[in-house]
């Protein structure tokens, strides 16, 4: 065990057929809050984005793996909950703001994605935008739906 694995804790890496190389970060007193850090490919823009995947060591990831697909495969309803979020914010200081493009204005880099034994999806989406370089837009989803924002910077 080297030193900083003595601080620190052993940093534990999973090999996941779906996800690829997963990092686990555990919270010892709290549990629940353990969660798992990776990147995968997202179809709908074609690269990379974050995932952070609420799970233990033991927990199956076949569940949140088809809610991944899910996501992907419904990515245009996504969008459409999530326009009017994003302007109704954004006219607290442009009065006038309205999407144009959304795919070349807004970006998506992270998704947090439930514990698979949730029934009901309250979910994460996180854009950058072209708009606004120094903050990040984090939208809350119920389901599909998008219910509450965050603008982070």
């Amino acid at each position: 065990m080297g030193f900083f694995d003595f601080i620190f804790g052993k940093t534990i890496t999973i090999d996941n057929s779906f996800f690829g190389k997963m990092l686990f970060v555990e919270f010892k007193k709290k549990p629940e809050n353990n969660y798992f850090e990776c990147k995968r490919n997202f179809k709908p823009i074609k690269k990379e984005i974050e995932i952070c995947l609420n799970g233990d060591i033991a927990s199956s990831t076949e569940n949140q793996e088809l809610f991944f697909q899910e996501i992907e495969n419904n990515y245009g309803k996504i969008k459409t909950s999530i326009i009017p979020i994003i302007e109704s914010e954004f006219r607290n200081w442009k009065e006038e703001f309205k999407i144009i493009d959304f795919e070349k204005e807004f970006t998506p880099v992270h998704l947090t994605i439930p514990r698979s034994k949730s029934e009901e999806k309250i979910w994460e989406i996180t854009f950058e935008s072209e708009h606004d370089l120094n903050h990040i837009f984090s939208i809350t989803m119920k389901d599909f739906i998008a219910t509450e924002i965050m603008i982070d910077g």
